[in-house]
């Protein structure tokens, strides 16, 4: 946190509200005088809207040294830090540093023997300086501490779920089957948990930390291990260094018992880049198929930016309860335990766009850092856009916009639970409210549009400026507006105003018109979102025209509500106006035109998204072409295309049942990809269900290496014969896949008896939080299938979720969860009052009993359940836990 400003007030009325532990916002009230004071009516204050400042900055810290050691008992860190600084341009006699709850033990000035006069207040720490330094004069501090995570009040948000900067998991080692660490997290304000700073993007500065550890962990942190020194008494004290400066939020440091898996990487010059992976001994056979692409991407983004990785290594750690997905800390990536997978596991896919996502911030930044939250996009833009341009260099084209609609879909999702914004947005109410859809997938969407304008030379030249000219400083988004129209010599203000300084996106609707005599084709394009809210978008289209004789491009702009174009010399009627050709547009689309286009599109064009549209069109018609071409798109070489046409074949099985069959059959037998033989399984199984000729295919899928295809030929078994699909659930209890746990927990949700509940209790206790929160939703549908005391073994279980998870939604689910039991219980105790009454009234006395005791045992549930709710409501810390539940 920063100090609190006191701002002289000259002729304004100044209402400070404080919205973010980091800074105090501004709203101005200008009382406007009346001209005539006995005659005007009263006049309403006009409210400047809300404006988050960059940080004033006042002082530059130039390099900071810390000793720490662990307390893992009281999970606290003992620390000293010597902090070398110099005013920034004013002198000034004092020195203001974030310390959110840290007992300050002694605060001195190296070289000086005065006393110093400091007053910490449980978030700044301000120090009186012994004398007024100009901007040329340096000064070491030096601060011993203790840092108390536990004690921290501020709250995190959706995409990082706590605050605290400082994290000791399993710090007792009393849970078995959990790994014993020590993480932190400093984005967005965290780090001055864990060491006195200036907690801001805009202060960079290099470090040093010395670890003392254990001798049996292994520590990790930015920059080089530049020694190790042993002492006596089984400790060991590790000193890393981070030669170049960066941002405070972005240091790091890992403490537990990993293996360290070795890579490299061969830079230009012929030196080796180390490259490394930190992961339990259970997966250290597993890493280099975790990580092994690391290597290549570093080599990738290198070439496409022309700027080489800037930093000493590149390391990697997965951590157990993670507060997020991953964090790009220089040089020393951290990462959620859902990157944990086996060899086979991987075979159904892996997490390369987080591994790219992050190494990719490593540019983006951590080498260029966005000045203000208000500026994260061009952080979190990038690194998603990362994402697709690693897809298009491994996979392809196709994979590529395939996961790049997925991320378009969750930024309108996104806008439509959470409203929509600016992108670049000085108006936050909470500075993690940066953290959504918009600054990382919307804004990927965007730069994929911009590249589409420029040209790739263009693009990627303009980027190399915006780095090279930026390098180890911040940025904000006219930087990189100016390094495009310095590579381009365009003014694209008119592309960077409405896309990144305003909210929304277009909403278009297309039409054409062909005239067989004038040989002109009219293409006529509305605007039709609330222009109220909205900027009125200047589009550049691309179309592309199908005729006989091939295809012709054509490049259409609009910036009305309604723009009609005419496209002369088109000799026949079009087969095909394909408009946005690039698929490329981030908008919501209406496009008018004949199934015959839809079904040519489906069949001809080129690009994964003109085959989703053309399958979303005539997907469900009768028309016996349409159904052909369905059909024909299980020929396609992607495998994605052949899913989605998967999904869209209720009419061709009307039609052709025994072609659909074939197909489908085919592909779950030699599909070369393991997510299409998984679904054409499942497509057999739902199409055809009664049909037993399929045993033989789907049993063959039960020796599949794919986990995705084996749970989901244990489904379609099941689905069959039940006792058989039982047979195989209980035969595949212990594989150690998420995905064949989530199968089998579907299958005994629906058969399963008491027998099987040990089964749940051991995959929950050793689940990542990520997989966790569906495989507990079965488990639920297997307790209400039970009898009342088996049920009542699920309260524990949801209790210790609610209690215990790190992922904010998975132990919201625990509470929920909880209650579900609770209405359980109360429902039964409904019932069993009537049974009862009934009972009495046929003077049925031994059974009125039992419904008694059993009633009574209900009514015991429902009070320990809501007494349990209750403890845990007045113990939640989680932010966003709280905000759902009502809890103030």
């Amino acid at each position: 946190m920063k100090k609190t400003l006191f701002i002289p007030i000259i002729g304004l009325s100044y209402l400070i509200v404080s919205c973010s532990p980091k800074k105090q916002i501004q709203e101005t009230v200008v009382e406007v005088p009346s001209i005539q004071e006995t005659e005007s009516e009263p006049q309403e204050p006009v409210v400047r809207k809300r404006y988050n400042a960059s940080e004033t900055r006042k002082t530059d810290i130039l390099h900071t040294i810390l000793h720490v050691s662990f307390d893992w008992t009281n999970r606290q860190l003992n620390g000293k830090a010597i902090i070398t600084a110099k005013p920034y341009f004013y002198a000034t006699d004092s020195l203001i540093l974030d310390a959110k709850a840290m007992d300050i033990h002694t605060v001195k000035i190296e070289g000086n023997d005065s006393p110093i006069v400091y007053k910490h207040d449980g978030a700044f720490l301000s120090i009186k300086l012994p004398k007024k330094y100009t901007a040329q004069e340096q000064y070491n501090v030096i601060i011993e501490y203790t840092a108390n995570p536990e004690k921290v009040s501020q709250s995190g948000s959706s995409a990082i779920t706590s605050a605290k900067g400082l994290y000791f998991i399993n710090h007792d080692g009393s849970n078995p089957n959990k790994h014993q660490e020590i993480w932190t997290q400093g984005e967005t304000e965290a780090s001055s948990v864990w060491f006195p700073t200036i907690d801001d993007p805009t202060e960079k500065t290099t470090h040093e930390i010395y670890m003392t550890v254990q001798n049996k962990f292994q520590t990790l942190s930015n920059g080089y291990l530049a020694d190790a020194k042993y002492l006596d008494n089984d400790m060991r004290v590790d000193h890393w260094v981070m030669d170049k400066p960066h941002s405070t939020y972005l240091f790091m440091m890992t403490v537990g018992e990993f293996s360290i898996v070795s890579d490299k990487w061969v830079k230009k010059d012929g030196t080796e880049l180390e490259v490394n992976y930190y992961v339990e001994k259970k997966y250290e056979p597993h890493a280099k198929a975790i990580f092994g692409e690391t290597p290549r991407m570093l080599q990738y983004f290198s070439d496409l930016l022309g700027v080489e990785y800037p930093w000493a290594k590149y390391s990697q750690v997965v951590v157990r309860d993670y507060v997020s997905g991953a964090m790009e800390n220089t040089s020393a990536t951290i990462h959620g335990d859902f990157l944990y997978q086996t060899t086979r596991e991987l075979i159904d896919g892996g997490n390369e766009s987080i591994i790219a996502h992050e190494l990719f911030h490593h540019w983006f930044g951590d080498l260029v850092t966005c000045e203000s939250w208000a500026n994260l996009p061009l952080n979190e833009s990038f690194a998603n856009y990362s994402q697709f341009l690693w897809d298009e260099h491994k996979y392809g084209r196709m994979e590529a916009d395939m996961n790049a609609y997925g991320e378009m879909e969750g930024y309108f999702l996104s806008a439509q639970q959470g409203g929509h914004v600016d992108m670049i947005r000085y108006d936050y109410k909470n500075k993690e409210d940066m953290f959504d859809g918009h600054s990382y997938n919307k804004g990927g969407r965007i730069l994929n549009m911009l590249r589409t304008y420029v040209g790739d030379e263009a693009f990627f030249a303009a980027l190399k400026l915006y780095l090279t000219e930026n390098a180890y400083k911040n940025t904000e988004i006219s930087h990189l507006r100016m390094a495009f129209e310095q590579v381009t010599g365009e003014d694209l203000n008119w592309f960077f105003n409405q896309w990144f300084l305003a909210s929304g996106h277009p909403m278009v609707r297309f039409e054409q018109n062909y005239n067989t005599t004038t040989k002109e084709l009219e293409i006529t394009i509305t605007q039709k979102q609330n222009f109220d809210k909205w900027p009125l978008y200047k589009l550049p289209i691309m179309v592309d025209i199908y005729t006989s004789k091939g295809v012709q491009r054509e490049l259409i702009w609009t910036d009305e509500v309604e723009e009609k174009v005419t496209i002369k010399g088109i000799e026949e009627t079009p087969l095909l106006v394909n408009i946005d050709a690039t698929k490329t547009l981030l908008a919501k689309k209406v496009d008018k035109k004949s199934i015959e286009q839809w079904i040519y599109q489906l069949n001809n064009a080129p690009l994964w998204l003109d085959k989703k549209e053309a399958l979303a069109k005539i997907g469900n018609s009768s028309n016996e072409n349409a159904i052909k071409a369905v059909i024909k798109a299980l020929d396609h070489p992607f495998w994605n295309v052949k899913t989605m046409a998967m999904a869209k074949l209720r009419k061709a099985v009307e039609a052709y049942p025994n072609e659909v069959k074939s197909k489908l059959t085919n592909i779950a037998k030699f599909g070369k990809h393991p997510k299409e033989r998984a679904q054409a399984i499942k497509y057999l199984s739902k199409y055809f269900k009664e049909d037993k000729s399929l045993v033989a295919v789907y049993e063959s899928g039960t020796k599949d290496q794919s986990y995705t295809v084996l749970g989901n030929s244990i489904k379609a078994l099941a689905s069959l014969d039940e006792k058989k699909g039982m047979k195989l659930a209980k035969a595949n209890e212990n594989v150690e896949s998420a995905k064949v746990n989530n199968i089998i927990a579907e299958i005994y949700a629906e058969n399963g008896t008491p027998e099987e509940h040990d089964f749940f209790t051991k995959n929950i206790s050793e689940l990542s939080s990520m997989n966790k929160y569906g495989f507990v939703q079965n488990y639920n549908k297997y307790l209400m299938n039970q009898d009342n005391q088996t049920i009542a073994k699920g309260i524990p279980v949801f209790k210790d979720i609610a209690e215990n998870e790190s992922m904010w939604f998975v132990k919201l689910s625990g509470y929920q969860l909880l209650s579900g039991l609770q209405n359980h219980y109360t429902k039964e105790t409904s019932t069993l009052e009537t049974t009862i009454s009934s009972f009495e009234a046929e003077g049925n006395s031994m059974k009125a009993a039992e419904a008694q005791k059993e009633l009574n045992y209900c009514k015991t549930k429902i009070s320990e359940i809501s007494t349990i709710i209750n403890a845990l409501k007045q113990n939640e810390t989680d932010s966003n836990v709280k905000k759902y539940l009502g809890i103030k």
